[in-house]
């Protein structure tokens, strides 16, 4: 009998495993890699459609004569392969002298900017990554979205196909890359976020590897968006703490990956920001929030058939344009009207995360709600709060999140609720809407990646860079620029500037002006060097005719050196040339 029993616990014991075996190749046999590949050949072929090929490769007129942002782009490339390996990683020293800089300070892809330095200092190549990373990041975009679909549950090509169309020919993602916004155009990383989220609540169990990953990548791309994921990781913990699913070790888990955050924060060089948090607050917390009707009206250069609908009350809400696209909208009130009871569910299920998604349009509509034109809730935040949303002034960005989870997530809800061919039927329908809203801009694209800003320093000025040591510019682009603090950005007087910052990182002199996220320049000491004026040797100086001609001792020193008057600064400098020309108010000296 003993014998018996000991071979049926042998053949059960058998059985079992062989079923666990079955099992396993059941999911290896159905992984989500064709939603993955689907999606990533969505973004691939859009961003090959939009993107200029010399563009990508980094060699482009747009990036030999650029403007605007790409310029807070080069600028800190350049020094950066120039200059010694150093702690913290990003520090640049000769970026914005005498204060320094950092390529965080710019705002300037560490992630991208580190793997860049490496191969210069191995091979001698300089390689400019900035379009390939955004290449990337249309590829990324498409997975990501098909893969939330499949942590959402569902797995058809046709349903992945959608949520790609819909997650990369959305307005907040392309317009981010027309912007030039390289960093923050990295919206990949809220979609892999909210996949996690659904893929550890379906396992109950925190992919606490995954999400540390997840969290130090967004943390070398880009201070916006690491917010928003820390903030998805946050309700994806407490969602699983609220249903009793955390053990100790995902608790000790939690703890190394905050330990790594803080010791990548300290190399990469947050530290040197948090000792002087002051330096990184800035005003426009109101001004750049979120307009309600953004999320879901179009802007009239999509459409164009609607009649003009005014979407942005303050000059600065296209910081939080968010509109989900027409395929998107579809699918989404289908998808609620479809099965309201299994909304609700899932809304339950979710709570946290649909509670800081909440929380987080709150945020970017700011304590000033705009309806179109209308105010439509004012209310006053105590002062300390006020004080730390100037952090992130660009508040309307936070709307995002909630973005992608209503491109995305009704996606699934429509192929569970609905019979397959019905659920194919909208999706096809839903993607030609959404291809068709974004058609415009996809054929804007091409162009506005290709286009070459005019020169405006001219050949006399080029060659001054390279026969110096240094350059001192007065007033320095923070602290009110060569033509006064009220220069709209992208004009021409504050693309010269940046081209002055651009021809001296070219030329590897450091220059104490130059565009940062936030301001790090010390203006009253720069404004103390004016009122006892020196010239040293090796150093060119730029000043605003402005500054020359309403500060004495300034007057007296430049009529005293050799300078040259240029039409929108006087530069002087023994090193171009002799010509004395008089400054503003002053006459030639004998």
């Amino acid at each position: 009998m003993g014998g018996a029993v000991r071979l049926r616990y042998i053949s059960a014991r058998a059985e079992a495993r062989l079923i666990s075996l079955e099992s396993l190749i059941t999911r290896l046999c159905r992984p989500p890699w064709p939603s993955l590949l689907i999606g990533g050949a969505v973004g691939l072929a859009v961003g090959l459609l939009v993107l200029d090929p010399r563009f990508i490769s980094g060699t482009g007129p747009m990036w030999t004569e650029p403007q605007n942002d790409l310029v807070m782009y080069l600028v800190p490339l350049n020094y950066y392969l120039a200059d010694a390996w150093r702690l913290p990683l990003f520090s640049i020293p000769a970026m914005g002298y005498p204060e320094g800089g950092s390529v965080l300070s710019n705002d300037a892809l560490p992630l991208a900017l580190l793997p860049t330095k490496l191969l210069h200092s191995l091979t001698g190549a300089r390689v400019n990554p900035f379009g390939w990373w955004l290449l990337l990041t249309y590829a990324l975009q498409g997975v990501m979205a098909a893969r939330l679909l499949v942590a959402a549950g569902e797995r058809s090509p046709w349903a992945a196909l959608a949520a790609a169309t819909f997650a990369v020919c959305c307005w907040s993602f392309l317009f981010r890359v027309h912007l030039g916004h390289v960093a923050v155009s990295s919206h990949f990383v809220i979609l892999w976020a909210l996949a996690l989220h659904f893929e550890s609540s379906r396992r109950e169990r925190p992919q606490t590897l995954e999400l540390f990953v997840l969290s130090a990548t967004t943390l070398l791309v880009n201070p916006y968006l690491f917010v928003m994921v820390m903030a998805i990781v946050g309700a994806t913990g407490l969602s699983l703490l609220s249903r009793g699913r955390l053990r100790a070790l995902d608790f000790g888990g939690a703890a190394l990956s905050l330990l790594g955050l803080a010791a990548i924060a300290l190399l990469a060089g947050y530290g040197g920001m948090l000792s002087n948090p002051a330096q990184l607050q800035a005003e426009g917390y109101r001004m750049f929030s979120w307009n309600l009707l953004s999320l879901f009206v179009p802007p009239d250069d999509l459409l164009g058939w609607l009649p003009s609908v005014p979407r942005d009350a303050t000059t600065g809400q296209f910081e939080g344009e968010a509109y989900i696209g027409d395929g998107a909208l579809l699918l989404a009130l289908i998808g609620a009207l479809a099965s309201p009871r299994r909304t609700l569910r899932a809304v339950r299920r979710h709570a946290w995360l649909c509670a800081v998604l909440a929380l987080m349009a709150i945020y970017a509509a700011s304590d000033r709600v705009y309806l179109g034109d209308r105010l439509v809730l004012a209310y006053d935040l105590p002062a300390f709060l006020t004080e730390l949303w100037g952090y992130f002034r660009a508040a309307g960005r936070f709307i995002w999140p909630l973005a992608y989870s209503l491109m995305v997530l009704p996606v699934a809800l429509v192929f569970r609720a609905w019979p397959r061919r019905t659920a194919i039927a909208c999706a096809l329908v839903a993607v030609v809407l959404q291809v068709a809203d974004a058609r415009p801009f996809l054929e804007r694209g091409r162009a506005a990646t290709s286009v070459a800003y005019p020169d405006l320093l001219g050949e006399r000025v080029h060659p001054w860079f390279a026969q110096h040591e240094r350059v001192w510019q007065y007033p320095s682009y923070g602290c009110g620029g060569l033509s006064g603090p009220e220069r709209p950005f992208g004009s021409r007087d504050e693309n010269r500037e940046l081209q002055i910052q651009l021809a001296a990182s070219r030329a590897g002199v450091p220059i104490n002006s130059v565009l940062t996220s936030r301001l790090l320049k010390d203006c009253a000491a720069e404004a103390a060097w004016a009122r006892e004026p020196t010239f040293e040797s090796g150093t060119l100086y730029l000043i605003a005719r402005t500054a020359v001609r309403d500060s004495p001792p300034l007057r007296a020193l430049v009529h005293s050196h050799p300078c040259v008057a240029l039409p929108w600064a006087i530069a002087c400098s023994t090193r171009i040339g002799e010509e004395r020309t008089p400054p503003p108010g002053g006459k030639p000296h004998p």
